[in-house]
């Protein structure tokens, strides 16, 4: 003989509309440890970001002056006369320090220094010059 169960005098209580305190310290706790991550993973980003730029300015400068050599012989003794002779539009400037250091230690050969933020872009320490940071990338005549 079959016999069949009736549930129907088995009441559940309804549980309160809400989170417990427990789940909102664990649902905050991991709002956090994703913000940090996120946070940290960007400051990376944004060095080399920086340091790509500085590095595409370096070229843009280094193909002017090369542009100069080539009507005036030599390079130009500052980094304005690409400007007022019409070989770049405009200096580019550095994204955080805004300034580049040109040297010409003769006519014939130049040295362009930039301040990397990230050690994998550096090329070298070069201490001593007048950086507003440590300069540590090198861009020289070819």
């Amino acid at each position: 003989m079959k016999k069949n169960f009736q549930f129907s005098n088995l009441k559940f209580k309804k549980r309160d509309k809400g989170f417990t305190l427990i789940e909102l310290i664990v649902a905050i706790t991991i709002i956090g440890i994703v913000t940090a991550v996120t946070v940290v993973s960007f400051a990376g980003t944004n060095q080399r970001a920086r340091d790509s730029r500085r590095m595409a300015d370096l070229e843009k400068i280094r193909v002017a002056l090369e542009m100069a050599r080539q009507i005036g012989a030599t390079y130009p003794d500052t980094l304005n006369v690409l400007v007022t002779g019409g070989y770049i539009q405009s200096l580019p400037t550095d994204p955080k320090t805004n300034s580049y250091l040109y040297e010409r230690p003769t006519g014939y050969t130049y040295n362009l220094y930039a301040a990397m933020e990230d050690v994998g872009n550096t090329t070298g320490s070069y201490t001593g010059k007048n950086c507003t940071a440590t300069c540590n990338y090198l861009v020289t005549n070819p």
